[in-house]
């Protein structure tokens, strides 16, 4: 039984690859031979192709596919390609950025009415402010997006919005108010049978449970939640989990237990990068060597919490910092320590919760929810007058470090009245539920509307892609066939054309054959051109050690055979640590072609002493080749196409067309790119870039294969078992 279902996995695996690997070539191919909305269409489906598998990649991509759709001036266009942009943005943590890309679409997607893209756009806006702790703006967004999909009655859409705006009450302390939404989620995706994130959303229930102080029901929803993925969860959802269920032990006082899981996030965020749980993890292990009296221990990981909170900009951490070091001086008695730090946790305090976020927080729960009446609105304000006398009297306190027992008294009142106002915003939204369950009853029909809308272009969709592997597959196969059913009667012709000029003696006759003879060369030149890019493009990648050096000296040798001038000159210049890993036959395809081509368009002038530079440089995980050359250029309205097939770059190449056409194959093989840099009548530049290690590039794609798989096998179900897309 392992043997087969080992058998079934690796079947699956290496479909998937194909199928990944076809659709990528194909949209490379698409981009290469298109331009306008084709191409923007080509680098939109790469970007989202590599969203979540490489998104430094994928950012590339989307951001070329938005600079076009602005250049085309497509408005609808603009939006999808700003949003994912936006999106891989923040994924890499550039959150301003992904911020204003997203605020700069999001208008242009409500001047259009465009609600599909306007919910998108308000989710990502939403968890951007979230990690800059901007939480009115975040809690607008998230509402405003909740009251779109009530009016559509999509229960999954619902359920999503509900969840997020849990998460946003959870960052504001109000844990009440976030289970109930929570739970509302929850209820919701039983009843559709939902599972699309349930994981998170279990551990998110756990996590409220745990700041309740309920910390067994909170450890069984978050195993629940772990549960869920059935051994397949991603690193995220381990991350949380793990984290989670250390906050629950270590309230629970089981220290040794819930160090091992903070030990266990801390490894799976530091893998996946994850600044945000690096940073919590290691709060957490100073409160364990805290309660153990480690105080050196505890010193060491607030320090580095405070560096990394500091770095990416984590206010409501460095909240947590602060007061954890002020407890960490209360036990040494240093006075002077404990004033500095509690002034710095008020500030951070303020500027997340000032008297303005509160005010735009009582506003947006207002707008959305139809509950302000006078009444709520002056005992809010009387909360904030309560609050502001509370924080200056505990300012004035500070300068009194001695009186400890009287601060601790001013802490424990300030904490009581904020207690006291969460409490009564948590029962200000407790109509919310019967009015979004009258929404729902009322649009459900529409529902299944959209669901067969979905399920049909999907279905197209797959009948387009399919169609056009069938298409480039038998292009493949022409061009083979071709190549090798023209080469016997060339042979042929050479050969009667060779006996011809033993027999002729007529001179004007003869010179006709050798012309012949020549064209009959070239053709052959041609052909065998057209075999190596079949070749190229079918060969098996096989990743090994790269000598770049070995490459280029073989390469100016074989040209030198070839019979240039003496003046010609190469030189070659290869910085250290440019080893890689990669194909050598396409690495050396690359190199000689690039280098081929520099040569055979020099300069023909006797005044100018041709050369060719060659350049490797390391830059991260890339290795740039750069070939210049002093010939006769490529004139600009040429460069644009210059890599494509046939497309000859100056009428001194009789047989050219080819060349660079297969550089860029070979390169978009072994996952890296071509550009022309600068051309003009002194010369081009070109830079080719090779990753470092192509196993990495290959293990990327296998990884899309089996997404693409998953995504057709998802088309091919039945239409009554298809969810909608959100």
């Amino acid at each position: 039984m392992l043997i087969k279902t080992s058998f079934l996995f690796i079947s699956v695996f290496v479909l998937a690859f194909r199928l990944n690997a076809q659709k990528l070539d194909s949209l490379k191919n698409v981009l290469l031979s298109s331009d306008g909305i084709n191409k923007y269409e080509a680098l939109f489906g790469l970007a989202y192709e590599y969203s979540d598998v490489n998104d430094s990649l994928s950012l590339v991509y989307a951001g070329q596919a938005f600079d076009l759709a602005l250049s085309l001036g497509d408005s609808a266009r603009i939006i999808k390609g700003g949003r994912i942009k936006a999106g891989e943005l923040r994924r890499l943590e550039r959150i301003d950025e992904a911020i204003q890309t997203a605020q700069i679409v999001l208008g242009i997607a409500k001047r259009l009415n465009n609600i599909p893209e306007t919910k998108l756009l308000l989710n990502s806006l939403a968890a951007s402010y979230t990690l800059k702790a901007e939480y009115d703006k975040a809690l607008k967004c998230n509402f405003e997006s909740l009251v779109i999909r009530e009016a559509e009655g999509n229960k999954k859409e619902i359920s999503i919005a509900l969840n997020n705006i849990g998460v946003i009450y959870y960052k504001l302390h109000d844990f009440y108010r976030s289970l109930d939404y929570y739970t509302k989620s929850l209820e919701l995706k039983k009843q559709v049978n939902d599972h699309y994130d349930l994981d998170r959303l279990l551990i998110n229930i756990g996590f409220c449970l745990n700041a309740i102080g309920d910390y067994k029901e909170a450890r069984k929803y978050i195993n629940e939640g772990l549960s869920e993925c059935d051994g397949k969860c991603s690193d995220q959802i381990i991350l949380e989990g793990e984290f989670c269920l250390g906050v629950s032990l270590l309230q629970s006082k089981s220290y040794n237990e819930a160090l091992k899981h903070f030990e266990k996030s801390y490894e799976v965020a530091k893998r996946i990068g994850s600044f945000r749980f690096q940073a919590e993890s290691k709060l957490n292990f100073a409160r364990i060597y805290f309660v153990r009296k480690d105080y050196s221990m505890v010193l060491k990981y607030l320090n580095e919490t405070e560096s990394i909170s500091k770095q990416k900009g984590y206010r409501f951490l460095l909240q947590s910092v602060y007061e954890m070091f002020s407890k960490l001086y209360n036990e040494t008695n240093d006075y002077k320590n404990i004033a500095f730090y509690q002034s710095k946790f008020i500030a951070i305090k303020d500027s997340i919760l000032s008297e303005k976020v509160i005010s735009n927080l009582s506003q947006v729960r207002t707008a959305y929810e139809e509950r302000a009446n006078l009444k709520a609105i002056a005992e809010k304000d009387q909360v904030l007058a309560l609050q502001k006398e509370i924080i200056v009297r505990q300012q004035r306190q500070f300068f009194f470090v001695t009186v400890i027992t009287t601060l601790i008294v001013a802490l424990a009142g300030m904490l009581f009245y904020f207690s006291k106002r969460q409490q009564k915003i948590n029962r200000e939204l407790s109509s919310a539920k019967n009015l979004i369950q009258e929404q729902n009853e009322r649009l459900e029909s529409y529902n299944k509307e959209l669901e067969d809308k979905v399920n049909e272009r999907t279905g197209d969709l797959v009948f387009s892609n399919s169609a056009l592997q069938k298409v480039n597959d038998e292009l493949d196969y022409f061009i083979y066939k071709s190549s090798h059913d023209i080469r016997g009667p060339l042979v042929t012709l050479k050969g009667m054309c060779n006996i011809a000029l033993m027999d002729l003696k007529d001179p004007m006759a003869i010179d006709y054959f050798k012309k012949f003879d020549l064209t009959t060369d070239k053709l052959n030149v041609i052909l065998t051109r057209l075999q190596m890019v079949n070749y190229v493009t079918h060969s098996e990648l096989k990743p090994e050690d790269i000598d770049f050096k070995t490459i280029i000296d073989e390469t100016i040798a074989f040209e030198k055979r070839k019979g240039i001038s003496d003046r010609f000159s190469f030189s070659c210049e290869i910085e250290p640590d440019c080893n890689i890993v990669s194909d050598e036959f396409l690495v050396r395809t690359v190199l000689e072609n690039l280098i081929d081509n520099a040569v055979k368009f020099r300069a023909s002038s006797n005044r100018i002493a041709p050369f060719v530079r060659i350049k490797l440089i390391r830059e991260a995980n890339l290795v740039k080749v750069t070939v210049e050359d002093n010939g006769i250029g490529i004139h600009k309205y040429e460069t644009e196409d210059i890599f494509k097939m046939f497309v000859r770059g100056s009428e001194q190449s009789e047989i050219g067309g080819v060349g660079l056409y297969l550089v860029k194959t070979a390169l978009d093989k072994v996952g890296g790119s071509i550009s022309l840099v600068h051309s003009d009548s002194n010369g081009s530049i070109f830079q080719a870039l090779f990753p470092a290690d192509l196993s990495a590039v290959i293990k990327a794609r296998n990884k899309n294969e089996k997404k693409l798989v998953g995504l057709l096998e998802k088309q091919n179900e039945p239409a009554s078992n298809q969810a909608t897309v959100i």
